[in-house]
Formats: structure tokens, C-alpha cells, sequence
């Protein structure tokens, strides 16, 4: 029966595309989620009672023309969580700093909104002040603040323009916190907060639905793999290890289903809070601190993790579509194997370093640090590591050529000098090998000049025996290729064995008898199992053939008649061998 029948169509954009859909989709509902919130709030902004938009894109453009924003403090006012306005100031004026007046600004303005005040007799006015020639602007005749040539260049306007503009956003502002206040508004956005109540609780109940039946899903998986895990690869039965790996990588989606509907429970959670606290004045203020550093940091948190398993699942994927390539293909030598298994691990590794890297400089932009200096002074700093830390350097150059050159893999046996043992991890920096004692062994890169690999592509056992110099050689060889064929033509030893063994022959004559040498090729790491079972029936076969092991021999010459030379009758017995 020929094997080479077998056939096994890959189908690469469906293996990628079909239950990644699902993975697209599901983030996608998550950021469009997630915006809402935002979304809304740039439509309340956008509003004609807020008398804004214009003048929004307006000093974007002309802003920077009419101020230095590298030496400016900028803080924006808010009422009842809205943003009105933003002020600034200059850096170096600590004295008074922006932020305390947009604290008093907004204290002010607080203060009006929950003094019940009349809307018609509602008066914010901006007039010059003689003393500093700049507008101010009162609120019912009580003092509010004073807008300064550095807040009109902020917005590309001249003071008493600004100024002017200002009252009218005050004014509608305030009118509206009144208007939020009223419990006929109050009992609505209850109502309105008791549904969303509602639909987070049924989305939750949904999404642990979701939750119970992939966990279930990916434990069936798991087991169902241990149960058909094999020690070694077989040829002969590679459909069975094309299901192991597509069943492996149902695995795989499964467990990143799992993690994204984790991260969707999160998220209704988070959207459901953040939407309830933004339907009353009294909570939506705490809008504005989650949308600031907090909930920003989170966010870039869960981003990067989110991408690294993504990354993990198509890196996993790519090399499953190579493994399951090789497995089509039927070749002897499973090598691509553990060399697509140890370049997905450090692709692994060096994904996540660098989208962590990033997600690190993320967070510092949104605490503040401004990044062009830092990188510029991380610059100088890699040039004085790279002087201090050669080593490490040579360890990752050294590293990505045995990776290139598929010197060793996870999964080879290797000695490396006098060290030796079952590759176990390796990345760019190091090699991790276990040897026979069960010691875990920690070899940098750069360490490595010769490496012998004990289970590349195939391996080969040497195996030599020393017959009795009397024993009949042509009987000795017939028994060995007897066994030879014998152990080639039993389907368990088969699948490890490459190729027929060989016979060499006879290697040596010495006085101890004839060195007769056997070669048998087998799978990569089978070797040492391969040998076992050979000298153990080989073992058996010289004993029924009557074959003796050789034992070295030395012949005595003596002119003493008297003396008897046999060994048997010459023996001393141990409580009178003492020597004189």
C-alpha cells in the first residue's frame, strides 16, 4: 500500500480569513461601543447652543501663528462636565498658574447653576477695565474673569472679540445646566439610566453565555489532543496530524474568542457606567476624569494586550498553514517542524517586547512627557549601553544566525563544549537545555562556536560488538543482518527506522576478539530507543546461537615445569589473597 496517495488540500485565506472574521468583527463592535460615548459628546458640542464649532476650527488654524504653544499652560473650563472654553498662560508664570483660575472660573460658574436663577433675568456682560485695559466679564453683575490677550491669541481672537463670544457660551451654558437641573429632566434620564441598566444586565448574561461555551469548547479541544498526542511523527498517519493541528489551532481561536469576550464584558460594563454618569450634571463631571489620564491609560493597556494576542493567534496561525504545508507533503524528516515552532516562539517574544515598547510610550505622551527629547536622549543612552553591554549584543546577533541558519531548534538534542541535553527554550539572548540529570542548563548565545546537533533532520545509531576471536564470523554477520531485517520489517520499529540497517562488517581484530560494526539510520531523537531494543534482542540471538562476547586474552610462558598454568585450578580464595 503506498502512502504517498494521501493527500491534504490547505486552503490558506480560509485557515486565516474565516474564524478571524470573527475575531475583526468582535473588535470592531468594541472600539464602535466604546466611541459612543465620545461620539455624543462631540454632537452636544457641536451644537448651535454652544456657539463653538465655528471658532474651534478656526483657532486650530491659526493658533500656532499667533502663539508660541511651547511656552504656554493651557486648561480648559468646564461646567457640569461640558468643556466652554480654554485658557492660558504663560509657563514660566507659577505665581498665578492657569490651572487655579480655571478652578475659580468654574467654582463660579457651579455656583450659579444651583442658585435657582431666573433665565430671563439672566445678564452676562463683558466690559473693559480701565485699570488693565482687558475685558471682564460678570455673570449678574458679579465678577467671573478676565480675558487676556494670551486666551484671545489662544483662539486667534482679539480680546474683546473673544470676549464677547464668551458671554453668549456662558450664557447658553448656563442656561442649559438650569434647564439639567428641572426634575421633569432628571426623571426622564432616569428612566433613561434604568434601560441601560437593563441592557448591560442582558448583555452581560449574553456575553457569560458566550463565555461558558467556548471555555467548554476549548476543554473539549484540549482534551481531545491529549488523548491523540503521539511521542513521535508518524508518516504514515499525517491525517491524523493534520487534525491534530487544526485542532490545535481551534484551540488557539477559541482561547482569543475567549480573551475578546472578556475584553467586550469589560467594556459593556465600562460604556453602560460611563453612559449613566453622563445623563445628570450632578455625575457627569467625573466624565471628564475618566476621559483624562485614567480611563486613557487603561484603554492603551488593554489595546496592547489585545494586539499581542492577536499578533499571537496570526503568528500561530502562519506557522500552523507551514506545518500543515510540510505534513501534505509527506516529508520523512519532520524538521520544518520544530524550526517554524522555535522561529514563532521569538517572533513571539519580539512582537510583544515591541508592542509593549510602544503601549510604554503611549502611556507616557498621555501623562505628559513630551517623547521627542525622551527619544532623542534614549538615543545617547543605547549608544553608551551598546559600549557597556557587548556582550548582550553579541548574545542577539549570535542568536538571530543559529535561528537563520537553523543551527538547533526547540526540541534537538545538542552539546555545546562539555554541556549537552533537549533544547527546551531559546530566544535571541540565550539557550536553555536540560540534560540527562533533569539539570536545566542556561548557555548565552554568544557562548556558542561549535554545537554538535544529535537530532537534525535524522540521526544515525553506531552501534559495535566484539565477538570471541574462536566465533565463526560468517555466523556472527548472518545473525546480525537476520536481526537487522527482523526489527526493519516490525511496523512499531518501522516508523522509526529510516532506512534497512547495514551491516558494516568486520571493523577490527584484536586478542579480545572481532569488532563487528552495525549502522541503522533513524527519526531525529529515536536513536538512543532504537539501540536499546537492538542490543536487547541481539543480546538474545548470540546467546541461542551459542555466540560468546570477546574477553581479552594473554598467553604465559613458563620453563617450571611444576607450576600449573589453569586459571581454575590457580585460584586463590579471597581470605588468602591478602598479600605478603
Amino acid at each position: 500500500m503506498s502512502h504517498r496517495s494521501i493527500q491534504i488540500k490547505i486552503h490558506p485565506w480560509k485557515i486565516l480569513g474565516k474564524r478571524l472574521f470573527f475575531v475583526i468583527l468582535s473588535i470592531l463592535s468594541i472600539l464602535i461601543v466604546t466611541s459612543l460615548p465620545s461620539i455624543n459628546n462631540r454632537l452636544d458640542n457641536s451644537q448651535s447652543a454652544w456657539g463653538q464649532s465655528e471658532f474651534l476650527k478656526l483657532n486650530w488654524l491659526t493658533r500656532e501663528k499667533s502663539i508660541d504653544l511651547a511656552n504656554v499652560d493651557r486648561a480648559v473650563v468646564r461646567l457640569d462636565g461640558y468643556p466652554l472654553f480654554a485658557l492660558a498662560s504663560p509657563t514660566v508664570n507659577q505665581r498665578f498658574p492657569v490651572e487655579q483660575r480655571v478652578q475659580g472660573i468654574e467654582n463660579e460658574l457651579s455656583h450659579v447653576a444651583n442658585s435657582k436663577f431666573d433665565p430671563e433675568t439672566l445678564h452676562v456682560t463683558a466690559t473693559i477695565d480701565h485699570q488693565s485695559d482687558q475685558p471682564v466679564i460678570a455673570i449678574n453683575d458679579r465678577y467671573l474673569m478676565t480675558v487676556t490677550t494670551m486666551d484671545a491669541q489662544l483662539q486667534g481672537r482679539d480680546p474683546q472679540g473673544w470676549a464677547n463670544q464668551l458671554t453668549e457660551i456662558l450664557r447658553e451654558a448656563l442656561i442649559r445646566a438650569r434647564q439639567e437641573r428641572q426634575p421633569q429632566f432628571l426623571i426622564e434620564r432616569g428612566g433613561i439610566a434604568f434601560g441601560i441598566l437593563l441592557a448591560t444586565i442582558v448583555a452581560i448574561r449574553v456575553i457569560s453565555h458566550w463565555l461558558k461555551r467556548l471555555k467548554l469548547k476549548q476543554e473539549t479541544i484540549e482534551a481531545q489532543l491529549e488523548h491523540t498526542a503521539s511521542p513521535y511523527l508518524d508518516s504514515v498517519a499525517v491525517t491524523d496530524l493534520a487534525q491534530q493541528l487544526k485542532q490545535r489551532q481551534k484551540a488557539n481561536l477559541c482561547d482569543l474568542q475567549r480573551r475578546i469576550l472578556e475584553l467586550g464584558y469589560l467594556g459593556v460594563l465600562g460604556v453602560s457606567s460611563f453612559t449613566i454618569l453622563g445623563l445628570v450634571p450632578y455625575t457627569r463631571g467625573f466624565q471628564s476624569f475618566l476621559l483624562s489620564t485614567p480611563l486613557q491609560i487603561l484603554a492603551i493597556v488593554l489595546g496592547t494586550y489585545l494586539l499581542i494576542r492577536i499578533s499571537n493567534l496570526l503568528i500561530e496561525r502562519f506557522s500552523g498553514f507551514l506545518k500543515a504545508k510540510d505534513f501534505a507533503m509527506l516529508k520523512p524528516y519532520q524538521r520544518l517542524d520544530l524550526r517554524v515552532s522555535t522561529v514563532s516562539q521569538v517572533l513571539r517574544n519580539v512582537t510583544a517586547i515591541i508592542l509593549v515598547g510602544l503601549g510604554t510610550l503611549a502611556i507616557l505622551s498621555t501623562i505628559g512627557f513630551d517623547l521627542i527629547p525622551l527619544l532623542a536622549g534614549a538615543g545617547i543612552v543605547g549608544i553608551a549601553i551598546s559600549f557597556a553591554a557587548q556582550g548582550l549584543i553579541k548574545d542577539i546577533i549570535n542568536g538571530f544566525l543559529i535561528i537563520l541558519e537553523d543551527q538547533y531548534a526547540v526540541g534537538d538534542v545538542i552539546i555545546v563544549g562539555k554541556l549537552g541535553g533537549l533544547v527546551e527554550n531559546m530566544n535571541l539572548r540565550i539557550t536553555q537545555v536540560r540534560n540527562n540529570e533533569g539539570q536545566l542548563i542556561t548557555i548565552p548565545n554568544s557562548s556558542i562556536a561549535i554545537v554538535q546537533n544529535l537530532s537534525k533532520d535524522w540521526a544515525r545509531v553506531d552501534l559495535t560488538i566484539r565477538v570471541a576471536y574462536d566465533t565463526d564470523p560468517d555466523l556472527a554477520l548472518n545473525v546480525l543482518r537476520k536481526l537487522s531485517q527482523e526489527i526493519y520489517q516490525e511496523y512499531i520499529w518501522r516508523t522509526k527506522i529510516l532506512e534497512p540497517p547495514e551491516v558494516l562488517g568486520i571493523d577490527d581484530l584484536e586478542h579480545s576478539g572481532m569488532l563487528i560494526r552495525t549502522w541503522i539510520k533513524t527519526q531525529p531523537l529515536q536513536q538512543w530507543s532504537v539501540a536499546r531494543e537492538f542490543r536487547r534482542r541481539l543480546k538474545i540471538a548470540m546467546a541461542k546461537e551459542g555466540i560468546a562476547i570477546g574477553i581479552p586474552q594473554q598467553s604465559v610462558v613458563s620453563s617450571d615445569p611444576d607450576i600449573n598454568l589453569n586459571p581454575l585450578e590457580t585460584q586463590v580464595p579471597p581470605d588468602e589473597s591478602t598479600p605478603t
